[in-house]
Order: C-alpha cells, then structure tokens, then sequence
C-alpha cells in the first residue's frame, strides 16, 4: 500500500496515483494535499506505470478463468486424484503384503523397494503437481489481489497504483485508472490484509516491483506445472536405484538361522533353503537369483535323505550359477539378496550370487 504520513495526525494514510495532490486520512478528518514532496514522487510512479506495456498489468483469459473458478477447479481435481490414487495404492499394498508372508525373503527389500519406487513416482508425481497448482494459484492471487479497504463499505484499492476500484466482472475488477487487473474476491483481500506492507517512500521502486512480482508470478504456471511432473518420478527412480546400490555394496555377517541343503536337481547338485510347506512337509527353495534351468522350489518327498550344507564351507568351490561359473571367494549376508556368494571367474571379473540357486560341481566337503 502506498502511503504518507498524515500533516495532522501523523498515522500512515494511503495515497493514489491516480490523485497525487489529494490524500484521505482514515485515522482523523484530514483531507487534502499529502505533504513534502510526496506528490512529486506519486507522478513519478505514474509515469513508470505508463511506460511500461498495459498487458504487463493485465490477466491472460486462461488465468482469470483459473483464478474465477478457482476453488470448483481445485476440488475437481481432487476428486480425480484420490479416485485415481485408490487403485494404485491398492495393488502397491498387496504387493507389499505378499511380499511379507512370503518364506522366502531373499530379493524381498529388491522388489519392495521397486513397489515403493513406483508408487512414489505415480501417487507422489500426482500430490507434488496438485501442491504446486495449489501453490501457483495462491501465488497468482496475492499478486494481484486488490488492496483491502482501510474501512469498511469504502472500495478496494489497485494493486499497481492505489485508486479505488469501480465493479469489475466478480471476482475480478480492471483499474479505470492504470488498467491493471485486480482480484477482489472477499477470501483473498481477507488472506492478503495480513501481509499488507506500507510504502512510505521510494514510490517508484515499489511500484516498479510490484509490476515485476505480478509479471513473475503470472508467466510460466504450465512450464512449471510439467517440469514438477517429470522430476517427481525421475527422482523417486533415482532414489531407488541409490537405494539399491547403497543396499548391495553392504556385507554383514552371514545369518546362520537360514538352513541350506545340496539335493539332486535336472542340473546337477544345487543349493536350495529348507522351507516348511503351509500344507505339510518340507521343500527346497532356490530362489529368485537362480538359473533359467532350476525350478523355483522343490518338493522333499518324506523320508528322502538331504545333505545339510552351510555357507562357509562354499568358500573355495568351483560353482556355477545366474551369471555364470567360477570359484567362491567369499560368503556374506547381503540387505537386498540374504547370504550371497562372491564369485570369480576365470578371466579374473567377479559376481556375486544368492547362496540359494548355486549348483555345485566336486563332491561337497564335510
């Protein structure tokens, strides 16, 4: 709000460019001329008002559409999001669940976190987009709203250069003085009272930072509405993948809760976990890191003898697996994967390999 101090009470009273030899004081009867050289620096503001191009003061058609129905926009799209968000978000827990009770939890934080991930760049794309319209808007708003009246029943003020403002088309009314565009919807004049600054002097600067603040705030609202939808799941991917990696590069001690056996497969001797069925009995697993060639589990038929094995006593042999074949160098236990093998081969690169899925060449050490 532009303004002076009153020659007679001397509280901040508002002042317009449009009459600059005529202020109003609001806090006592005076009505007159604003003192010093206050009427000098209004013309000069005016005159920066004029040089610049009218459509910078003014609202495109697409944002006073935006800014009329704003709040039916607003809701719509929530609607839509949340209607949307509910299957995603569905399907994204069952998976989780799943992978929960499932027995065999190597790989489980790999594909929980892939889960995760894309739900995150789905749900959290739509919420950061919704959030940055929401913000956009506001920030179109208290641009250029109106400034409130100082009392009641007077008329709101131009935001660009302060003189009271006629009946506009509802929500948005155009200054018959500068022919800037303001919103005088009562919620918005209400939210923007709070964070009325008064400008005592310097007329010129702040209008010409007013002009610069509405030209920021209404340029760019689309671009930056599709930026924000591209970098969400970018990121959220990113993340996962840094995650994953993070993961992987971590070798803890071998957890010796897991209990490994060797039994005869299509392919040879293999390593599978012991695992109890929901129905009865018992089977091996080799899990999701094994060969093309492997079932994912096989039946232990009752009675049938099975060689207990464990992880440690891997180290040394010749093994082949997923990626290949080679000798294991060493074993650990992996966040992402469970007990892993690393394995080198021949041309002296390395792999590494869940301990469930090597099948094993040589007669196992006791």
């Amino acid at each position: 709000m532009l303004a002076v101090h009153c020659p007679r009470c001397g509280r901040p009273a508002p002042v317009s460019l449009a009459s600059p030899d005529l202020m109003a004081c609001a806090a006592c009867p005076y009505r007159g001329p604003p003192p010093g050289e206050a009427a000098q620096g209004l013309r000069a503001a005016a005159h920066v008002v004029f040089q610049t191009d009218v459509r910078r003061r003014q609202l495109s058609d697409a944002l006073r559409r935006m800014l009329v129905t704003a709040s039916q926009r607003h809701a719509r799209l929530l609607v839509v999001f949340a209607l949307a968000s509910v299957p995603i978000t569905a399907f994204a827990a069952l998976l989780l669940l799943g992978l929960w009770v499932s027995p065999d939890t190597e790989g489980n934080l790999v594909t929980g976190g892939m889960v995760v991930a894309s739900w995150l760049g789905t749900v959290g794309a739509g919420a950061a987009v919704l959030v940055l319209m929401r913000r956009r808007q506001r920030r179109i708003e208290e641009a250029c709203a109106a400034r409130p009246p100082a009392v009641p029943g007077e008329p709101a003020a131009c935001h660009v250069c302060g003189a009271p403002l006629g009946g506009g088309d509802g929500a948005i009314a155009r200054c018959g003085f500068c022919a800037a565009d303001n919103l005088v919807a009562p919620a918005v004049l209400e939210r923007v009272r709070a964070r009325q600054v008064v400008i005592l002097q310097s007329f010129e600067q702040a209008v010409s930072a007013e002009l610069a603040s509405f030209g920021r705030a209404t340029s760019g609202a689309a671009a930056a509405v599709v930026a924000t939808a591209l970098v969400v799941p970018v990121a959220a991917f990113v993340l996962a993948v840094a995650a994953v990696l993070v993961g992987e590069s971590r070798r803890l001690p071998i957890d010796a809760t897991v209990r490994y056996v060797v039994v005869s497969t299509p392919v040879g001797q293999c390593v599978g976990k012991i695992v109890s069925k929901t129905e009865g009995g018992s089977a091996v697993r080799f899990g999701g890191f094994r060969r093309a060639e492997l079932p994912e589990e096989q039946a232990i038929a009752p009675g049938a003898p099975v060689e207990a094995v464990s992880p440690r006593s891997l180290v040394g042999r010749f093994v082949t697996a997923k990626n290949g074949a080679g000798v294991v160098e060493e074993v650990f236990s992996s966040p992402l994967t469970g007990n892993t093998a690393e394995v080198q081969r021949e041309d002296g690169t390395s792999f590494t390999s869940s301990v469930a899925g090597l099948c094993l060449s040589g007669v196992l050490p006791r």
